[in-house]
């Protein structure tokens, strides 16, 4: 059965490379595991995943040490990535130890921080099992993990060796995992690619269905986005913020809605996109295409703004000195980088909610 799915999957792997002054990293599409048998070392790998993951692909895993975390957000702390140190430390891993990664987005940010840190940094790969972390949270080297109610507040940038993307576990997936996928899908097209963006949007049914050609080739186009802004600016000093595009506000839906990330996502693009009418950066017609748009996929949640959101937003990481970065539109497939103040921030959010309140009545 498998088989067959590969089959339909793809006829080709393709091979992306992110070459940087911090370091190199390697994405295969539409691999398999066979595609990386000869990047792995031979002793010395230890694997981290979890207890999903093990249960569904556990027999696929190279041989090494697997060490397990619990799934989902609150695995992503300090504590769980300083246990795993001190299980590599018990199990023997040295500086010439690997370290592979083995599932979604929090398999991912865990283990690259991990791998980042243990005896000040080791080698690390990952095998990327779900639709966010194949079109996001595997590539481009950042890690992290949250604090509290921060998202990766803590965290480092670190390039995989390689990143290998399996388009058939994405089969596996629950349909809130896949949809959350989608948020991440859908933001790289809006940032970068107006082109993209209407064809995944003449193609919702399709890719919900997961039509596995064209899923593969939206994953292929929206990779290469993230892969050529990051070879500009891996340590996101300039260009690559783009890519924080819907985080803003996501974020602190997230945390405050308990709602998948790339769900929170796509609310939080179209309130960046609204800013971004109110900043006088994109035209309304381009905000009323794009929330009609999105609107007509059925993905987009209507979560309520909470009250203390400027607060939340003043410590998040790209806040400083009474201003924060924000991603605002100057039309879909534009994105550009504005600083504004948190009073600025405030009135906005103040007119939101209000407009909201209205609506809604």
């Amino acid at each position: 059965m498998i088989y067959l799915i590969r089959l339909l999957f793809f006829a080709t792997m393709e091979q992306i490379r992110i070459n940087t002054t911090e370091g190199r990293s390697l994405l295969i599409m539409a691999g398999d595991m066979s595609d990386v048998g000869d990047l792995l070392p031979a002793t010395g790998l230890f694997i981290i995943t979890d207890s999903n993951v093990r249960r569904l692909y556990g027999g696929s895993f190279p041989p090494g040490e697997v060490l397990e975390i619990e799934p989902g957000e609150k695995s992503k702390t300090l504590t769980v990535a300083g246990d795993l140190c001190r299980r590599l430390l018990e199990a023997g891993a040295d500086r010439s130890a690997f370290i592979l990664g083995f599932g979604g987005g929090v398999v991912c940010d865990v283990a690259g921080m991990v791998a980042s840190i243990y005896m000040r940094g080791v080698r690390h790969a990952f095998v990327s099992t779900t639709l966010l972390s194949q079109v996001d949270a595997s590539i481009g080297g950042k890690t992290g993990v949250n604090l509290g109610d921060y998202k990766n507040i803590i965290g480092t940038f670190r390039q995989p060796e390689f990143v290998l993307c399996d388009h058939t576990m994405l089969s596996t997936l629950t349909e809130e995992e896949f949809r959350s996928g989608m948020g991440e899908l859908v933001k790289h097209s809006v940032i970068r690619d107006r082109n993209l963006f209407f064809d995944i949007m003449a193609s919702v049914d399709r890719i919900l269905e997961r039509d596995p050609a064209l899923l593969g080739d939206f994953i292929s186009r929206a990779v290469k986005i993230k892969a050529a802004v990051v070879r500009r600016d891996p340590l996101e000093k300039g260009i690559r913020r783009i890519l924080n595009f819907g985080h803003t506000f996501g974020h602190v839906l997230e945390t405050s809605c308990r709602i998948p990330h790339g769900v929170a996502v796509i609310q939080g693009m179209l309130i960046a996109a609204e800013l971004s009418v109110w900043t006088g950066e994109m035209p309304h017609s381009e905000f009323r295409m794009l929330e009609v748009a999105l609107a007509e996929t059925g993905m987009v949640p209507d979560y309520e703004l909470p009250a203390n959101v400027v607060n939340l937003i003043s410590r998040d990481k790209k806040s400083q000195a009474g201003s924060l970065n924000v991603v605002l539109l100057r039309s879909v497939g534009r994105a550009v980088v504005r600083r504004l103040s948190l009073t600025e921030l405030a009135a906005f959010v103040n007119y939101y909610r209000e407009r909201k309140r209205i609506v809604n009545q």
